[in-house]
């Protein structure tokens, strides 16, 4: 599938690949494509391009206006196919150990 076909069909994703691409980020991009080309059904390509976004969502804030608000529709696509999957990503940042940031060694105090 090329960027042009993913575009056509969805518009948004296809918006955020080239965004990407112009950002210097082809990997990113390139791993959202093969998210589509890999996916066998529609679960499984909604499920693995919300993985990617959620992975990569610091680079959301280095992409212009219309490329964010393509980002926006495609989690908004995401989380309606799976509604209640933010709820576990939420309880798992609430619940992982924090990193002891700024400590040579963390052990001591």
């Amino acid at each position: 599938m090329t960027d042009a076909q993913l575009r056509e069909w969805w518009p948004d994703l296809g918006t955020v690949v080239v965004a990407l691409r112009e950002a210097g980020r082809g990997d990113v991009a390139d791993r959202l494509v093969d998210a589509v080309r890999a996916g066998a059904s529609s679960s499984e390509i909604l499920g693995d391009v919300g993985l990617v976004l959620r992975e990569e969502r610091a680079l959301r804030s280095r992409l212009g206006d219309p490329a964010r608000r393509a980002w926006d529709g495609v989690r908004a696509d995401v989380r309606r196919a799976f509604p209640g999957a933010w709820l576990g990503h939420w309880l798992h940042r609430l619940t992982r150990p924090r990193l002891a940031l700024g400590r040579k060694n963390s052990s001591r105090r």
